[in-house]
């Protein structure tokens, strides 16, 4: 009696090594996914903090400095084009969430596809298996059919000479 021999094994085994690699993509596109939003939190919290900085100027604007002397209009308008210049920071820093938030969207894209590769593998797989586990039943079947008729057989032909010889 001869083992099952699974023809289409190394087609299953291409297919499961296409699953593994197609795991460890969702995996990396993954991590690369959490050190983008990483990124655009740190860039929200950029913005928030240049935000606070810029009330805290406004507030300081015309505050008369701790030395006691009266504001001249030079430092009030130097003041003021620091705060321009912090709203300019803002401006940028908004620029730089919004593309951030584009590029956290494409990583979110990526990540969608790399999963469905990965659930098609699996179902080719899963597909594989089921129809090796299918011919490999089959195979016991027949082999036990074959087992059976061979056990027939003998008892027929002890059945036939014993018959014969009485």
């Amino acid at each position: 009696m001869s083992g099952f021999v699974y023809r289409l094994r190394l087609l299953l085994e291409r297919k499961e090594e296409a699953q593994k690699e197609a795991e460890a993509e969702v995996a990396r596109r993954e991590e690369e996914l959490q050190l983008q939003i990483k990124h655009l939190e740190e860039l929200k919290q950029r913005e928030k903090d240049l935000m606070a900085k810029r009330v805290q100027m406004r507030r300081d604007l015309l505050a008369k400095p701790d030395s006691g002397q009266p504001l001249s209009a030079q430092d009030v308008q130097q003041r003021a084009e620091f705060v321009k210049a912090v709203g300019f920071q803002i401006e940028q820093a908004g620029n730089d969430v919004l593309a951030q938030r584009g590029v956290v969207e494409s990583c979110e894209a990526r990540v969608a596809q790399a999963k469905e590769w990965a659930k098609e593998a699996r179902r080719e797989v899963e597909v594989l298996t089921k129809h090796r586990s299918k011919q490999e039943e089959l195979f016991l079947r027949e082999e036990q059919a074959k087992e059976d008729l061979a056990l027939d057989e003998i008892g027929n032909v002890l059945y036939s000479t014993r018959r014969s010889t009485t």
